[in-house]
């Protein structure tokens, strides 16, 4: 966590003794631009080989020694990079989340983080009106060059935390036995289908997504040597009919954070779709923030109510069990089941189609 705080410190905090909104605003939105600025620069990539001195960093980084130095003293209290004898390394935190060679890798999403955080700068007129105050990216014209990084951001960041949280879901479930064809509906950057491929090895998967997805998704497929095991089917899954060449091909479904994007009817007419694709006794697993599936954790409270502030602002929402469940049901779908995770703010839901 950004702020680490020493014993004293915390029993001053709880005794409401320490001013606490100044540990929100501005130390926590300023720890978090060091984190972002040193994923950019390379400073975690830079210092996972060996300990590197000031000169000897900056000079790899193309940094003026003494502004670095501004910004490691940043790390090193923020509990990020650690100093021994005028030598940086990282922490074993910032090993394990933060730099290319570790498999728990999420630098990518730190980087693609401001692109969520400036989407929170309509929080007045969200508040004031309740009311969608800009476009999803994905509705924007992809052909400028400023919309294209965003979304190669966009897409490298979930793929960075897909592939870590979602070794939970892909462990937690279990496919039809003889699984062989799996249908990731809005999959773009193809890292869930990575997962369960990896675990089921005669698996193959079909992302369907629109073109920039589908470009993300090959990216990634090429990154974790999967492109015999991964096919890519360019559709508009709201507006397009994709399902009726499909129906009855695919033993199991992947319908992750997809629903937060659409209305509710746009949910149940899709997940009816979805349906139509699978085989008899066929899976779907749903995954998303889930309003009412916070089970007490604070983290998990706020990671879901920032999803919904977000979706709110870009014209989606999330929901509770009991609306999924109803969709669920609607598109014939039977034995829907909710899974606690480990995972914060994220629920995981199964369901079959009837034999």
């Amino acid at each position: 966590m950004p702020l680490r705080l020493n014993l004293l410190e915390r029993i001053l905090t709880h005794l409401n003794l320490l001013p606490v909104p100044l540990f929100d605003t501005p130390l926590a939105p300023g720890i978090a631009k060091v984190l972002v600025t040193a994923c950019e620069l390379g400073v975690f990539d830079t210092l996972s080989t060996s300990p590197l001195s000031l000169e000897a960093l900056a000079e790899r980084l193309d940094c003026n020694p003494q502004g670095l130095l501004l910004l490691m003293q940043l790390l090193v209290s923020a509990g990020y990079v650690r100093v021994r004898h005028e030598q940086y390394s990282n922490s074993r935190v910032a090993r394990r989340w933060l730099t290319s060679a570790s498999s728990f890798n999420v630098a990518p999403y730190i980087i693609h983080s401001p692109d969520i955080v400036a989407i929170w700068d309509h929080l007045p007129q969200v508040a004031r009106t309740n009311e969608q105050v800009m476009r999803m990216p994905y509705d924007e014209d992809a052909s400028s060059p400023e919309m294209q990084a965003a979304l190669r951001r966009h897409y490298a960041g979930l793929a960075a935390l897909a592939m870590t949280l979602g070794r939970e879901v892909s462990s937690r479930v279990r496919l039809p036995e003889g699984a062989r064809q799996l249908l990731d509906v809005g999959g773009s950057h193809a890292a869930y289908s990575v997962l369960f491929c990896r675990k089921y090895p005669n698996l193959h998967a079909t992302i369907v997504d629109i073109q920039p997805g589908i470009e993300a998704g090959k990216r990634t497929a090429m990154q974790e040597s999967m492109e015999d095991r991964l096919s890519f089917l360019r559709a508009d899954i709201v507006r397009g009919d994709f399902a009726s060449p499909l129906i009855g091909q695919f033993d199991a479904a992947l319908y992750f954070h997809i629903a937060h994007l659409l209305p509710s009817e746009v949910n149940a007419a899709l997940l009816k779709k979805v349906a139509q694709a699978l085989k008899p006794g066929g899976m779907l697993i749903f995954v998303d923030q889930v309003t009412d599936q916070m089970h007490g954790s604070r983290l998990a409270s706020l990671m879901v109510q920032f999803m919904a502030l977000t979706m709110t602002t870009v014209g989606g929402t999330c929901y509770p069990f009991f609306t999924v469940k109803q969709w669920l049901e609607q598109a014939g779908l039977a034995q829907v089941r909710k899974h606690r995770l480990i995972t914060p703010g994220a629920t995981l839901i199964t369901a079959r189609k009837s034999l």
